[in-house]
Order: C-alpha cells, then structure tokens, then sequence
C-alpha cells in the first residue's frame, strides 16, 4: 500500500510523496498506516527535484503525516510552518501542523529507469529505517471527495512539471483532461480552498 506523506528534507524544502511502510524480512504490510512492526521505509524520488538531491546526499528525513490540502499545496512552494529537530548534530524540517512525523534513516540508495503511462523518468529508491516518531496532536478533520482529488492533481502536475520526465503529448494532454475533470468535481463537493488551490493547478498547466 502506497501511503501520501509530504517529506521534509533540506533547510526549508518540503515535496508530496508516496511511501511504503515495510516490516523488516517480511515483505510489503497493508496496514492503514503502519504497525509496529513496520520500521522500513521506501519511497522512489523523481530526478529533477530538490528533494531527490537533498536525499540523494543526506542521511535523514522527515515523514509528515498530513491533510490532503496540506500534501496537495507541498508540490507547489516550501513555504511553511516549519519546526526543528536536533538529530544527530544536524536539524531536521518538519511540518507543525502535521498529524504524525517519523524521523527516518537512509540505508540504501538504488538509481532506476521506469518506462510507464506518464513516460519514461529516472527514480532514486531510497530504503530508510524508522529512529523516531512523534504524534503532534492536530485535530483530524472529516475527509471530503475533493481531498483525494486534490492530491490526484498534485500528482499530476508534478509529472507534467518535471522537464526530466520524456512524455509524449497526447499523454500530457490526457492528464490534462483528467485534471480538468477533477477540477469540474472539486468546484461540486469541495471547500473555497478546494477549489482556489484546484484553480491554482489548472492555471500553471495552461
């Protein structure tokens, strides 16, 4: 099960991302979240990003557990509410007003080529190992259509705005229209933040 998390890494640089929470020699788990048992992290990072060269280089990151406005919003600037944390002599992002975060330690880098619908794009799997965690007490809000929605547009434009992914145009233009129609649902289901930062998307892809 792939989980939406946005990573802190860097100063001040923040990205949405997909993990898998694995259990050591166990294989992949399906938890909602993860069990205890579940200490590995793996993630596959896109060239082209500031995320992919700060993991690329450092030892540790920070996974945020967020709202799905917040994981949406993170594809497009760094500006937060960031904390510290003082780990091992160096100090850690992370997001205040993330539900949960992990502090997770990079044990493995492995460089890739994959070919897919989106196009063909170079990946850094990073396989980490869970050393901290911290539950910040945020309130969790009720879940609405438009929140997955959201991060399906993020996604999406994240590929659409990497030069370093070869894509062919009927492709983009696919995407495009899939953005477009979530965008239609947004503006039907979603809050006026829904549907500003919905807007947002739709103006950069343009």
């Amino acid at each position: 099960m792939i989980h939406e998390v946005v990573i802190t890494s860097g100063k001040k640089n923040k990205a949405p991302i997909g993990i898998y929470f694995r259990a050591k020699s166990e294989g992949f788990c399906n938890s909602t979240l993860r069990s205890d048992k579940e200490k590995e992290v793996v993630l596959h990072l896109f060239e082209g990003s500031h995320t992919y060269e700060n993991l690329k280089n450092d030892d540790y990151f920070v996974v945020n557990v967020c709202h799905p406005i917040d994981i949406a919003e993170a594809v497009l600037d760094d500006e937060d509410d960031y904390g510290y944390l003082d780990w091992n002599g160096k100090e850690l992002p992370y997001l205040k007003n993330a539900y949960k975060i992990f502090v997770v330690k990079i044990n493995k880098r492995k460089f890739i080529t994959k070919r897919d619908n989106f196009g063909e794009s170079k990946l850094m799997v990073v396989n980490g190992e869970i050393v901290f965690e911290k539950e910040l007490n945020n309130i969790i809000t009720p879940y609405n259509r438009a929140d997955g929605l959201l991060v399906e547009m993020a996604v999406i434009y994240s590929r659409l705005n990497n030069e370093k992914i070869i894509m062919k145009n009927d492709d983009r233009e696919a995407m495009k229209k899939d953005m477009e129609k979530y965008f239609k649902i947004i503006k039907k289901v979603g809050s006026k933040k829904h549907v500003d930062l919905a807007k947002r998307f739709m103006e950069l892809i343009k």
